[in-house]
């Protein structure tokens, strides 16, 4: 009796033990916290193709702060594995929460298959900087193209580079709140910025990437976007010529 009853014990753990396997999340996030340097460190298990996951950091603003893959340590494609990463952020977080998605993509179509995700406290110190854009509302008829007008955003309080850091978050463009007061960002988003520096003792020069060649759209927007990056640049160099480039080209760049 005692022996049959092991038996059925020991089974039935089995039958148990393998439906915990069979109902393992595809992708789970396990811990999610922020070090000490800004980075967010993050561990979790998954089974993707190649054994490689895509993970994802936004604000509440669903501002994209980084986008990029991981690798879990699974031995054999099919099979889980875990994976650990410290995530550097491209630009500081604009709100106090910050949510981290794990997630697998189908090899076919790159559609997201399975995801998990996780909100937490960014905490960081920062510093406020202005952010300029044009705004519909405040100049409705668009007779001064290059008025332009501030909002508020963070940098880190022991930022190394505030202009790059924050034209960076300039290039993320208004928050969907801000969006419904009247502004909009005349600059193109996703423009890469190669440099920014003194050239002169009253010039400085930010250089984009060969993609702002090809930026235009007629003498208004093209004026307002020369007013956008030179306002919200010259918040850290008053009174300076901002000149822009691509490429080192000033020439031919925000051609009517």
């Amino acid at each position: 009796m005692k022996k049959s009853f092991l038996i059925l014990f020991l089974v039935l753990m089995l039958f148990i033990s393998g439906c915990s396997v069979f109902n393992e999340k595809e992708v789970s996030i396990k811990t999610v916290s922020v070090n000490t340097d800004g980075t967010i460190h993050v561990e979790g298990r998954g089974r993707a193709f190649e054994s490689t996951m895509g993970l994802k950091v936004v604000d509440e603003n669903d501002f994209l702060l980084f986008q990029g893959s991981i690798t879990t340590d699974a031995k054999e494609m099919d099979k889980f594995g875990n994976f650990k990463e410290d995530i550097k952020l491209n630009v500081f977080p604009q709100t106090d929460k910050v949510k981290v998605e794990a997630f697998i993509t189908s090899p076919e179509d790159n559609s997201i298959t399975n995801s998990d995700e996780k909100l937490i406290n960014y905490g960081m110190p920062y510093k406020t900087v202005y952010a300029f854009y044009s705004n519909t509302k405040l100049n409705p008829e668009m007779l001064d193209c290059t008025k332009v007008f501030p909002v508020e955003r963070r940098i880190a309080s022991n930022s190394q580079n505030p202009p790059m850091d924050t034209m960076k978050i300039f290039l993320l463009g208004p928050t969907k709140t801000e969006q419904s007061n009247g502004y909009v960002m005349s600059t193109p988003k996703n423009l890469t910025i190669n440099k920014i520096e003194q050239i002169a003792s009253n010039k400085v020069q930010i250089d984009f990437g060969k993609e702002f060649l090809n930026v235009g759209g007629g003498s208004c927007r093209v004026s307002a976007i020369r007013a956008e990056i030179t306002k919200t640049l010259q918040q850290f160099y008053p009174g300076y010529e901002i000149v822009i480039s691509a490429n080192g080209n000033t020439e031919e760049v925000l051609q009517p």
